[in-house]
């Protein structure tokens, strides 16, 4: 299920996680050499004391509105970010199906199709599209289950002021910077495509990993979140809704929501971590490391520009550690 609470937060690969920081890659994909690159760093992105207090049911629900607050600012970022991606696409003129396209299961290990040059294009455009939906649906969600729970989705922090001592809404730093990091892909045309898709894969692969690792602290004899999985990577065509149900809140069954006691009241636990952690969405990150080492191979990223690619990774680690806000340290 889940990584161990006191795993070390090193990944073996694009798909799975690796406990053992010592393990080798086998592999010189983009994606894998990224991966073992920076682990402390990883860590320190993707298993803040946040998280663990997210996954326990003990994070004051005015902590849990701050931060989604700054996540729905990051999520209204990316859609941009996306359509500048798609824009960098060169569609061939070859006819190519519809089935050669899609990114499915069956197409997974068809070496022929993944180097056609017609083919690969519009498997980067199906990704990104796919991207873009899924985004749309966060922000519903986000919307639908912060009136279900009570949260805020333009709460102001702390360190917010209009200098009369009255908080305000507005991006916090490292939420800035994402903003930034986005906008730049529409502002600057020198900026690949490759760079942008391991922009893409660097942001879902931590933040898969971070909510992995706070489902790893939900008491697995009363988690009712089935789908939580290790795997990195997305068919992004599922979003789950925030459950229905006859009590405040319900599950959907008509029966008491095991996390009603959280300081959240579930929100977390019974809606966010179990969509943030599920096989679909691991199937998406999946995907967008297959599409990135793709692309990174044709244009031999690994021998050519690997310097600015490792930079790349290493200030998303650096933003995502900043991105969490600070918690009272839980035994």
């Amino acid at each position: 299920m889940a990584a161990s609470a006191s795993g070390t937060g090193v990944v073996d690969d694009s798909v799975h996680f690796n406990p053992n920081p010592n393990a080798p890659s086998t592999s010189t994909s983009l994606t894998r050499i990224l991966l073992h690159s920076a682990p402390e760093s990883f860590q320190s992105a993707t298993e803040h004391p946040f998280l663990r207090l997210a996954g326990r049911g003990t994070l004051p629900r005015a902590t849990l509105s701050r931060w989604l607050s700054q996540d729905r600012l990051y999520a209204q970022s990316y859609i941009g970010f996306i359509g500048a991606l798609i824009a960098r696409v060169e569609l061939p003129d070859a006819y190519v199906s519809s089935q050669d396209k899609n990114l499915t299961k069956e197409n997974d290990n068809d070496k022929d199709k993944d180097e056609d040059e017609a083919i690969r294009p519009w498997r980067v455009v199906t990704l990104l599209s796919a991207a873009l939906d899924n985004i749309l649906r966060e922000l519903a969600f986000f919307e639908s289950t912060a009136e279900k729970y009570g949260l805020s989705l333009d709460a102001p922090s702390r360190s917010d002021g209009d200098g009369d001592g009255e908080a305000v809404f507005a991006a916090e730093p490292a939420t800035q910077q994402y903003i930034d990091l986005f906008r730049s892909f529409a502002a600057d045309p020198s900026r690949s495509l490759l760079e942008g898709l391991v922009v893409l894969w660097a942001t879902e692969t931590v933040y898969l990993r971070a909510w992995t690792y706070a489902a790893s602290f939900t008491d697995t004899d009363t988690n009712t979140n089935t789908n939580t999985n290790t795997n990195t990577d997305i068919n992004t065509d599922h979003i789950h809704e925030p459950k229905e149900g006859s009590g405040p809140p319900g599950t959907g069954t008509g029966k008491l929501d095991p996390f009603a006691a959280d300081q959240d009241s579930g929100a977390l636990r019974s809606a966010f971590i179990p969509n943030w952690t599920s096989i679909e969405f691991a199937d998406f990150v999946r995907d967008i490391g297959h599409i990135t080492d793709l692309l990174a191979e044709r244009e031999d990223a690994v021998n050519r520009n690997l310097d600015v690619y490792l930079a790349v990774w290493a200030h998303i680690l650096d933003v995502e550690r900043r991105f969490w806000p600070q918690v009272e340290h839980d035994s």
